[in-house]
Protein backbone atom coordinates (compact mmCIF):
# COMPACT_ATOMS: atom_id res chain seq x y z
CA UNK A 1 0.00 0.00 0.00
CA UNK A 2 1.28 3.63 -1.07
CA UNK A 3 0.04 5.82 1.46
CA UNK A 4 1.65 8.62 0.43
CA UNK A 5 0.22 8.69 -3.03
CA UNK A 6 -3.21 7.56 -1.39
CA UNK A 7 -3.50 10.35 0.71
CA UNK A 8 -2.46 12.76 -2.38
CA UNK A 9 -5.69 11.08 -4.31
CA UNK A 10 -7.60 12.74 -1.50
CA UNK A 11 -6.46 16.02 -2.80
CA UNK A 12 -9.20 15.80 -5.97
CA UNK A 13 -10.81 18.99 -7.75
CA UNK A 14 -13.83 19.97 -5.78
CA UNK A 15 -16.27 22.85 -6.39
CA UNK A 16 -16.05 25.75 -3.86
CA UNK A 17 -14.17 26.65 -0.97
CA UNK A 18 -16.94 25.33 1.34
CA UNK A 19 -16.65 22.14 -0.11
CA UNK A 20 -13.56 21.81 0.69
CA UNK A 21 -13.51 22.44 4.19
CA UNK A 22 -17.09 20.43 4.66
CA UNK A 23 -14.71 17.31 3.13
CA UNK A 24 -11.79 17.85 5.63
CA UNK A 25 -14.31 18.81 8.61
CA UNK A 26 -11.91 21.49 9.72
CA UNK A 27 -8.56 22.51 8.04
CA UNK A 28 -5.56 24.58 9.82
CA UNK A 29 -5.48 28.02 9.21
CA UNK A 30 -3.38 30.00 11.49
CA UNK A 31 -1.25 31.86 8.28
CA UNK A 32 -3.76 33.42 5.90
CA UNK A 33 -2.18 34.17 2.96
CA UNK A 34 -1.01 30.27 3.13
CA UNK A 35 -4.20 28.97 4.27
CA UNK A 36 -5.89 30.35 1.11
CA UNK A 37 -3.70 28.52 -1.26
CA UNK A 38 -4.28 25.32 0.83
CA UNK A 39 -8.04 25.57 -0.09
CA UNK A 40 -7.90 26.73 -3.47
CA UNK A 41 -5.74 23.88 -4.88
CA UNK A 42 -8.24 21.74 -3.80
CA UNK A 43 -11.04 23.19 -6.00
CA UNK A 44 -10.90 22.77 -9.88
CA UNK A 45 -10.84 27.18 -10.51
CA UNK A 46 -11.37 29.20 -7.51
CA UNK A 47 -9.21 31.90 -7.36
CA UNK A 48 -7.79 34.02 -4.26
CA UNK A 49 -10.92 36.48 -4.29
CA UNK A 50 -13.30 33.12 -4.49
CA UNK A 51 -12.31 32.06 -1.45
CA UNK A 52 -12.03 35.14 0.08
CA UNK A 53 -15.61 35.61 -0.33
CA UNK A 54 -16.97 32.48 1.33
CA UNK A 55 -15.11 34.28 4.19
CA UNK A 56 -16.66 38.16 3.66
CA UNK A 57 -19.74 36.59 3.83
CA UNK A 58 -19.98 34.03 6.77
CA UNK A 59 -20.10 30.59 4.64
CA UNK A 60 -16.74 29.52 6.24
CA UNK A 61 -15.35 30.80 9.39
CA UNK A 62 -11.84 31.32 10.61
CA UNK A 63 -11.73 31.03 14.83
CA UNK A 64 -9.78 28.61 17.43
CA UNK A 65 -11.12 24.85 17.11
CA UNK A 66 -9.27 22.06 17.71
CA UNK A 67 -6.12 22.24 20.07
CA UNK A 68 -6.03 25.67 20.73
CA UNK A 69 -4.83 26.09 16.75
CA UNK A 70 -6.97 28.04 14.69
CA UNK A 71 -9.17 26.17 11.54
CA UNK A 72 -11.36 26.86 8.77
CA UNK A 73 -14.41 25.62 9.52
CA UNK A 74 -18.29 25.93 7.79
CA UNK A 75 -20.22 28.19 9.63
CA UNK A 76 -22.71 25.91 10.45
CA UNK A 77 -20.61 23.60 12.10
CA UNK A 78 -18.79 25.87 14.90
CA UNK A 79 -20.90 25.49 17.84
CA UNK A 80 -20.95 22.02 17.77
CA UNK A 81 -17.02 21.70 17.24
CA UNK A 82 -16.76 24.54 20.13
CA UNK A 83 -18.97 21.52 21.78
CA UNK A 84 -16.53 19.08 21.41
CA UNK A 85 -13.34 21.26 22.33
CA UNK A 86 -13.91 24.55 23.61
CA UNK A 87 -14.12 23.25 27.09
CA UNK A 88 -11.29 21.17 26.86
CA UNK A 89 -9.26 23.47 25.50
CA UNK A 90 -10.26 26.38 28.07
CA UNK A 91 -9.55 23.91 30.64
CA UNK A 92 -5.98 23.41 29.74
CA UNK A 93 -5.24 27.05 30.75
CA UNK A 94 -3.13 26.97 33.79
CA UNK A 95 -2.97 29.43 36.57
CA UNK A 96 0.28 30.15 35.30
CA UNK A 97 -0.90 30.86 31.85
CA UNK A 98 -3.44 33.38 33.38
CA UNK A 99 -1.04 34.83 35.22
CA UNK A 100 1.57 35.46 32.63
CA UNK A 101 -1.22 37.62 30.84
CA UNK A 102 -1.79 39.22 33.70
CA UNK A 103 -5.51 37.90 33.40
CA UNK A 104 -8.26 36.65 36.08
CA UNK A 105 -11.49 35.82 35.68
CA UNK A 106 -13.03 38.87 36.67
CA UNK A 107 -10.96 41.16 33.69
CA UNK A 108 -12.08 38.00 31.34
CA UNK A 109 -15.89 39.17 32.95
CA UNK A 110 -15.33 42.59 32.21
CA UNK A 111 -13.54 42.41 28.34
CA UNK A 112 -16.57 39.83 27.68
CA UNK A 113 -19.04 42.70 28.68
CA UNK A 114 -17.36 45.38 26.56
CA UNK A 115 -17.25 43.37 23.48
CA UNK A 116 -20.93 41.84 24.02
CA UNK A 117 -21.96 46.03 24.32
CA UNK A 118 -19.87 47.20 21.56
CA UNK A 119 -20.36 44.15 19.04
CA UNK A 120 -24.33 43.20 19.63
CA UNK A 121 -26.36 44.76 16.68
CA UNK A 122 -23.58 43.85 13.77
CA UNK A 123 -21.08 45.61 15.10
CA UNK A 124 -17.57 44.20 13.14
CA UNK A 125 -13.98 45.43 15.19
CA UNK A 126 -10.53 45.18 13.82
CA UNK A 127 -8.20 43.52 16.39
CA UNK A 128 -6.71 46.90 17.03
CA UNK A 129 -10.42 48.60 18.01
CA UNK A 130 -11.33 45.43 20.07
CA UNK A 131 -7.84 46.14 21.97
CA UNK A 132 -8.26 49.72 22.37
CA UNK A 133 -11.79 48.67 23.52
CA UNK A 134 -10.09 46.61 25.93
CA UNK A 135 -7.47 49.52 26.96
CA UNK A 136 -10.22 51.88 27.87
CA UNK A 137 -12.04 49.97 30.57
CA UNK A 138 -8.66 48.82 32.53
CA UNK A 139 -6.72 46.31 30.37
CA UNK A 140 -3.72 46.92 28.93
CA UNK A 141 -1.68 44.74 25.97
CA UNK A 142 1.16 44.64 27.55
CA UNK A 143 1.48 40.62 28.45
CA UNK A 144 -0.21 39.78 24.98
CA UNK A 145 -3.80 40.08 27.39
CA UNK A 146 -5.72 40.81 23.79
CA UNK A 147 -4.25 37.46 22.22
CA UNK A 148 -5.44 35.20 25.53
CA UNK A 149 -8.86 37.22 25.66
CA UNK A 150 -9.36 36.62 21.99
CA UNK A 151 -8.89 33.06 22.63
CA UNK A 152 -10.65 32.42 25.67
CA UNK A 153 -14.05 34.11 23.80
CA UNK A 154 -14.04 32.96 20.83
CA UNK A 155 -13.31 29.28 22.48
CA UNK A 156 -16.73 30.11 24.54
CA UNK A 157 -18.73 30.59 21.55
CA UNK A 158 -18.90 34.52 21.94
CA UNK A 159 -16.93 36.03 19.15
CA UNK A 160 -15.26 34.74 15.90
CA UNK A 161 -12.97 35.97 13.76
CA UNK A 162 -15.38 38.39 10.87
CA UNK A 163 -14.84 39.19 7.37
CA UNK A 164 -11.23 40.83 6.83
CA UNK A 165 -10.97 44.44 6.56
CA UNK A 166 -8.21 44.51 3.80
CA UNK A 167 -5.55 42.62 5.93
CA UNK A 168 -6.86 43.51 9.38
CA UNK A 169 -8.50 40.86 11.22
CA UNK A 170 -11.97 41.82 12.63
CA UNK A 171 -14.40 39.99 15.38
CA UNK A 172 -17.86 39.21 15.31
CA UNK A 173 -20.86 38.06 17.67
CA UNK A 174 -21.07 34.40 16.55
CA UNK A 175 -24.64 34.30 17.39
CA UNK A 176 -24.96 37.05 14.85
CA UNK A 177 -22.59 35.87 11.97
CA UNK A 178 -23.27 32.84 11.85
CA UNK A 179 -27.10 32.10 13.80
CA UNK A 180 -27.97 28.75 11.94
CA UNK A 181 -26.15 26.41 13.42
CA UNK A 182 -26.27 22.61 13.32
CA UNK A 183 -27.06 21.03 16.66
CA UNK A 184 -25.41 17.18 17.39
CA UNK A 185 -24.51 15.87 20.05
CA UNK A 186 -21.28 14.30 21.76
CA UNK A 187 -21.56 11.15 19.56
CA UNK A 188 -23.19 12.55 16.90
CA UNK A 189 -20.98 15.24 16.63
CA UNK A 190 -17.53 12.89 17.19
CA UNK A 191 -18.94 10.40 14.59
CA UNK A 192 -19.37 12.99 11.86
CA UNK A 193 -16.04 14.72 12.53
CA UNK A 194 -14.57 11.35 12.00
CA UNK A 195 -16.49 10.18 8.81
CA UNK A 196 -14.71 13.66 7.45
CA UNK A 197 -11.38 13.07 8.93
CA UNK A 198 -11.17 9.37 7.48
CA UNK A 199 -12.78 10.38 4.25
CA UNK A 200 -10.57 13.16 3.43
CA UNK A 201 -7.30 12.20 5.08
CA UNK A 202 -7.49 8.26 4.62
CA UNK A 203 -5.05 6.06 4.82
CA UNK A 204 -5.17 6.93 8.73
CA UNK A 205 -4.81 5.49 12.12
CA UNK A 206 -6.99 5.75 15.12
CA UNK A 207 -3.82 7.65 16.26
CA UNK A 208 -3.25 10.01 13.44
CA UNK A 209 -7.61 11.41 14.26
CA UNK A 210 -6.65 11.78 18.18
CA UNK A 211 -3.69 13.64 17.20
CA UNK A 212 -5.66 15.53 15.03
CA UNK A 213 -8.63 16.58 17.25
CA UNK A 214 -6.35 16.65 20.18
CA UNK A 215 -8.12 14.28 22.30
CA UNK A 216 -7.25 10.69 23.77
CA UNK A 217 -7.15 7.21 21.56
CA UNK A 218 -9.69 6.03 23.47
CA UNK A 219 -12.63 8.93 22.80
CA UNK A 220 -11.07 8.96 18.99
CA UNK A 221 -12.10 5.57 18.92
CA UNK A 222 -15.62 6.38 19.21
CA UNK A 223 -15.95 8.36 16.58
CA UNK A 224 -14.00 5.40 14.34
CA UNK A 225 -16.52 2.91 15.52
CA UNK A 226 -19.50 4.88 14.63
CA UNK A 227 -18.45 5.02 10.87
CA UNK A 228 -15.77 1.99 10.47
CA UNK A 229 -18.49 -0.06 7.86
CA UNK A 230 -18.50 2.91 5.58
CA UNK A 231 -14.52 2.73 5.62
CA UNK A 232 -12.31 -0.06 4.63
CA UNK A 233 -9.25 -1.13 7.07
CA UNK A 234 -5.87 -1.81 5.75
CA UNK A 235 -2.97 -3.70 7.80
CA UNK A 236 0.37 -2.24 6.65
CA UNK A 237 3.34 -2.71 9.24
CA UNK A 238 1.07 -3.76 11.64
CA UNK A 239 -1.26 -0.89 11.30
CA UNK A 240 -4.52 -0.33 10.89
CA UNK A 241 -5.15 2.23 8.25
CA UNK A 242 -8.94 3.86 7.55
CA UNK A 243 -9.50 5.04 4.07
CA UNK A 244 -12.30 5.26 1.96
CA UNK A 245 -13.10 2.43 -0.17
CA UNK A 246 -13.14 4.36 -3.34
CA UNK A 247 -9.87 5.77 -3.08
CA UNK A 248 -7.06 5.77 -5.45
CA UNK A 249 -3.65 6.82 -5.57
CA UNK A 250 -2.44 9.86 -7.47
CA UNK A 251 0.36 10.94 -9.33
CA UNK A 252 1.93 14.51 -10.23
CA UNK A 253 4.21 17.78 -8.10
CA UNK A 254 2.52 20.34 -6.27
CA UNK A 255 3.56 23.35 -4.49
CA UNK A 256 2.07 22.61 -0.63
CA UNK A 257 1.55 25.67 1.69
CA UNK A 258 2.84 25.82 5.22
CA UNK A 259 0.38 23.81 7.77
CA UNK A 260 -1.52 22.11 4.78
CA UNK A 261 -3.72 19.17 5.67
CA UNK A 262 -2.12 16.61 3.75
CA UNK A 263 1.17 16.83 5.89
CA UNK A 264 0.07 18.29 9.67
CA UNK A 265 -3.23 16.13 9.90
CA UNK A 266 -1.17 12.70 11.00
CA UNK A 267 1.10 11.89 14.41
CA UNK A 268 3.12 9.37 11.64
CA UNK A 269 4.52 11.09 8.47
CA UNK A 270 7.44 8.54 8.02
CA UNK A 271 5.78 7.44 4.99
CA UNK A 272 5.55 11.28 3.18
CA UNK A 273 10.26 10.63 3.55
CA UNK A 274 10.74 7.18 1.62
CA UNK A 275 11.73 8.65 -1.81
CA UNK A 276 14.19 11.34 -1.04
CA UNK A 277 15.00 10.99 2.83
CA UNK A 278 14.01 12.76 5.73
CA UNK A 279 14.72 16.54 5.90
CA UNK A 280 13.05 19.32 8.36
CA UNK A 281 9.80 20.86 7.30
CA UNK A 282 9.32 22.60 10.39
CA UNK A 283 11.11 24.55 12.94
CA UNK A 284 11.90 23.41 16.49
CA UNK A 285 8.58 25.68 18.14
CA UNK A 286 6.48 24.03 15.08
CA UNK A 287 6.55 26.45 12.79
CA UNK A 288 5.64 24.77 9.68
CA UNK A 289 7.07 25.10 5.95
CA UNK A 290 5.84 25.10 2.71
CA UNK A 291 6.82 21.99 0.63
CA UNK A 292 7.38 20.32 -2.48
CA UNK A 293 5.37 17.32 -3.01
CA UNK A 294 6.24 14.88 -5.44
CA UNK A 295 3.50 11.73 -5.89
CA UNK A 296 2.83 12.27 -2.20
CA UNK A 297 6.48 12.56 -1.59
CA UNK A 298 8.50 15.56 0.18
CA UNK A 299 10.69 16.44 -2.67
CA UNK A 300 12.01 19.89 -1.01
CA UNK A 301 10.69 23.66 0.42
CA UNK A 302 9.39 26.59 -1.44
CA UNK A 303 8.48 30.12 -0.78
CA UNK A 304 6.35 32.41 -2.65
CA UNK A 305 7.71 36.21 -2.90
CA UNK A 306 4.64 38.79 -3.75
CA UNK A 307 5.49 41.98 -5.86
CA UNK A 308 3.09 44.15 -6.59
CA UNK A 309 2.38 42.83 -10.08
CA UNK A 310 3.95 39.61 -9.70
CA UNK A 311 4.93 36.85 -7.47
CA UNK A 312 8.47 35.07 -7.55
CA UNK A 313 8.21 31.32 -6.73
CA UNK A 314 11.49 29.80 -5.10
CA UNK A 315 11.77 26.63 -4.84
CA UNK A 316 14.59 24.65 -2.94
CA UNK A 317 14.41 20.92 -4.26
CA UNK A 318 16.36 17.86 -3.34
CA UNK A 319 18.57 16.13 -5.51
CA UNK A 320 16.64 14.26 -8.16
CA UNK A 321 14.07 15.95 -8.12
CA UNK A 322 12.84 17.22 -11.64
CA UNK A 323 11.24 20.78 -11.41
CA UNK A 324 9.90 21.32 -14.25
CA UNK A 325 6.66 18.88 -13.28
CA UNK A 326 5.97 21.62 -11.19
CA UNK A 327 5.05 23.66 -14.48
CA UNK A 328 1.59 22.76 -14.39
CA UNK A 329 1.48 23.27 -10.80
CA UNK A 330 2.76 26.64 -10.20
CA UNK A 331 0.79 28.48 -13.23
CA UNK A 332 -2.58 27.52 -11.50
CA UNK A 333 -1.02 29.01 -8.18
CA UNK A 334 -0.53 32.15 -10.83
CA UNK A 335 -4.07 31.90 -11.84
CA UNK A 336 -5.00 31.66 -8.52
CA UNK A 337 -3.54 34.44 -7.34
CA UNK A 338 -3.82 36.62 -10.72
CA UNK A 339 -0.65 36.98 -11.00
CA UNK A 340 2.34 36.09 -13.40
CA UNK A 341 4.56 34.04 -12.12
CA UNK A 342 8.54 33.76 -12.17
CA UNK A 343 10.14 30.74 -11.34
CA UNK A 344 13.63 30.96 -9.13
CA UNK A 345 15.73 27.77 -8.03
CA UNK A 346 18.16 27.54 -4.94
CA UNK A 347 20.03 25.04 -3.27
CA UNK A 348 18.64 22.14 -1.54
CA UNK A 349 17.71 22.20 1.91
CA UNK A 350 19.75 20.49 4.16
CA UNK A 351 19.01 17.26 6.25
CA UNK A 352 18.97 17.58 9.49
CA UNK A 353 19.22 21.65 10.27
CA UNK A 354 16.20 23.48 11.33
CA UNK A 355 17.40 26.22 9.64
CA UNK A 356 16.23 27.80 5.94
CA UNK A 357 18.43 29.80 4.12
CA UNK A 358 17.36 30.59 0.61
CA UNK A 359 20.73 31.08 -1.29
CA UNK A 360 20.22 31.16 -5.15
CA UNK A 361 22.10 28.60 -7.22
CA UNK A 362 24.99 29.70 -9.16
Amino acid sequence: MDIAALRLGNIGRLRSAEDVVRSLGAMQGQDYGQSLWAIGLRTAGERIADVESALQSGRVVRTWLMRGTIHYVLAEDVRWMLGLFGARDLARLTPKAWAYHHMTPELMSLARKTFVEALTGGGCLTRREMISLMAGVGIPDDRQQSYFTFIHLAQEGLVVPGPPRGKEQTFVLLDEWAPHQRSLDGDEAMAVLASRFFGSHGPATLADFANWCGIGVREASRGLEAVKSSLVCETFDGKEYWLPPDLTPALGAFVLPAYDELLIGYKDRGAFFTRYGEIPISTYNGMFHATLIEDGQIAGLWRRVLKKTSVDVELRPLPGFDVDRLVDHIGRFGEFLGLPVRTVVKDAPEAGSSKVSWRSRK
